[in-house]
């Protein structure tokens, strides 16, 4: 008859595969699941869970992992000691695998921490695939949590008539009980999602060009504070703001920085050695100079 001792022993063994099993499967889907400014606005979902569903399990499992390996040591001390007095004995045979294994472990936290290829390519692979949900058509909110803002807060700021937006609805079918309700309240009383309600409003007019004209970079910032700038092209960005595409083009170059209409605001960014949000600055105010990346 198996002892108990025996029984908490498999237990743990077996605790400790599962949770390594959820942790490679929750951690490739946090791997390629959008941003959470899109997530949200797109009630994005995998398997029935959202982002924050998968975040919260992949935490779970973590410390459960955690906790399994300890008590698996526990355990197992026995075993492991004895491992060990065999290694003394034998003039620890594994001293070079030891060695090379911690120095290569060593070396993936440093070109972690410093950004370094081949490593810097997972990350830069994951930006790659997290931008790619913002690139499509209505998947981008207009700025970070714009759900969670109140109609006519939202009306103003995402330059929208509200009665418009309330008759759009009403003709959808959309039934929105308080006006001051917020996307989210509404998508969520309507089995469908922000994204969904914010292509039925109709667009507000065009930004004059006079406005494109700015001189506060503060003010800039403020406004188009988590838009994800970075993840839009030259041409589209220029077009949302009411600047030329060829004044838009001068103003890169009289900084130095060659770009593309077809190029994103990150990719420009980047050659320019400073944030998306500088760029923008930089087109929008005649003569402004980036601030370098810190």
């Amino acid at each position: 008859m198996v002892s108990n001792k025996q029984s908490t022993r498999a237990f743990i063994a077996f605790l400790v595969t599962w949770s390594f099993a959820v942790l490679t499967v929750t951690g490739l889907v946090l791997y390629i699941v959008p941003q959470g400014r899109v997530a949200f606005w797109t009630h994005w979902s995998l398997l029935g869970l959202g982002k924050a569903g998968w975040a919260d399990v992949h935490m779970l499992f973590g410390g459960m992992l955690f906790v399994t390996g300890v008590l698996h040591l526990y355990f197992n001390w026995k075993p492991f000691k004895k491992y060990l007095a065999e290694r003394v004995k034998g003039h620890l045979e594994l001293k070079r695998e030891l060695i090379t294994s911690l120095g290569a472990a060593l070396l993936l936290i440093a070109g972690a921490i410093a950004d370094l290829p081949p490593i810097s390519w997972v990350f830069d692979l994951n930006e790659t695939i997290k931008d790619s949900w913002a690139s499509k058509p209505g998947h981008a909110p207009p700025f970070g949590h714009a759900e969670e803002v109140a109609l006519p807060a939202l009306s103003q700021r995402a330059n929208f008539n509200l009665e418009a937006a309330l008759g759009a609805f009403a003709a959808a079918g959309i039934d929105v009980a308080n006006p001051r309700a917020n996307l989210a309240q509404i998508a969520r009383a309507n089995d469908t999602t922000p994204a969904a309600l914010y292509a039925l409003i109709p667009s507000g007019p065009e930004r004059p060009a006079e406005l494109a004209e700015e001189t506060d970079p503060m003010a800039v910032e403020e406004r188009l504070a988590g838009s994800g700038i970075g993840g839009k092209t030259l041409r589209d960005f220029a077009k949302s703001q009411g600047i030329a595409p060829d004044v838009a083009l001068q103003r890169l170059e009289a900084l130095g920085v060659g770009a593309a209409p077809e190029d994103r605001i990150k990719l420009i960014a980047e050659r320019a050695g400073t944030r998306p949000i500088e760029i923008a600055k930089a087109l929008l105010i005649s003569g402004y100079r980036p601030e370098p990346m810190e």
